[in-house]
């Protein structure tokens, strides 16, 4: 019994060793298969404000093909985010932001995440003196099932005495899915901050049901029971040596009913043959939400956006 229990023992005991080591050497092989990434941001002023290009490569110089950049400040607010496709991102900002401004690619399976500093051009428009905000997310891409919803956090930091309210609105969000803002207006006061939640909700699938038409037996009853009682008034009447006030009363009440279940045995029959359509829910694929914020004090207009990634599995 010594012999066969110190058996077991060492058998468990080499198991769990060998688990732990292939955890290991899986973890090891997964952060092996991740190559180094070499990311550039380039600016150019242009009509629509300052575009920032993102590049990711290996060392090598192979572009990388998924992830997203998301463009930050030295605390880590986010000013959108964009796609990564064919090796490059880009996004647009109305201005270039006061302080220095990054570039934070999210890395994915092949490709490790990495950081840059802006390299703004000679050209670029930097924060004028004049009242104004900023607006940032956290986070600024977001992976959803069908059904799923999102939030992402957004802040408006006012800029040399800025105190008007800020409208926000969203655009560019695919079908079957919905932007809610909590609250959709906000206005910083005394130099703060001010936040709200946008929620992204999407909707899945749901297939019609199969609804069998009504039956021949139930339009029979619907039909004959009625006729079968106004019949029966009209005998009553019949027998009687003259028609009364009751007698025509009770007539009309009996046509009546028989009306009134000829319409809703029809309302039914429409329903039960003619089902709603089937809601196919959100495709997946890849979108870019735009988040506008818009002020207007009667003098001036100063608007801003950003945008968001949105996955749909």
């Amino acid at each position: 019994m010594i012999l066969q229990f110190l058996r077991h023992s060492i058998s468990r005991s080499s198991l769990r060793r060998a688990a732990g080591l292939a955890i290991a050497f899986s973890f090891l092989g997964i952060a092996h298969a991740q190559v180094a990434t070499h990311l550039q941001l380039s600016s150019q002023t242009g009509e629509h404000g300052v575009a920032y290009t993102a590049s990711v490569s290996d060392i090598a110089g192979s572009p990388a093909t998924g992830g997203t950049v998301s463009l930050e400040n030295a605390q880590g607010a986010s000013f959108g985010s964009a796609f990564v496709k064919n090796g490059e991102a880009t996004l647009t900002l109305n201005q270039h932001p006061a302080g220095p401004l990054y570039a934070v690619y999210s890395g994915d399976s092949a490709f490790r995440a990495s950081t840059t500093t802006a390299q703004v051009s000679s050209n670029a428009t930097t924060t004028s003196a004049e009242p104004d905000f900023t607006i940032t997310a956290n986070p600024t891409s977001l992976t959803l099932s069908p059904g799923a919803y999102g939030t992402v956090v957004l802040t408006i930091t006012p800029q040399n005495g800025f105190s008007d309210m800020v409208t926000l609105s969203c655009s560019g969000n695919p079908a079957a899915s919905a932007c809610n803002f909590s609250p959709v207006t906000l206005t910083p006061l005394k130099g703060a901050s001010a936040s709200s939640s946008l929620q992204i909700t999407t909707q899945a699938s749901s297939g019609a049901s199969l609804v069998w038409p009504m039956s021949r037996s139930h339009t029979a009853y619907a039909l004959v029971l009625p006729g079968i009682l106004a019949l029966i008034g009209l005998g009553a009447i019949r027998r009687r040596s003259g028609l009364n006030l009751l007698s025509v009363i009770g007539v009309i009440v009996l046509l009546g009913a028989s009306t009134l279940g000829l319409s809703a045995c029809s309302q039914r029959w429409g329903y039960l043959n003619h089902p709603p359509a089937a809601n196919f829910g959100i495709a997946p694929g890849t979108y870019t939400v735009t988040v506008a914020a818009y002020s207007n004090n009667g003098a001036a207009v100063t608007s801003h956006t950003l945008d968001i990634a949105l996955t749909v599995k």
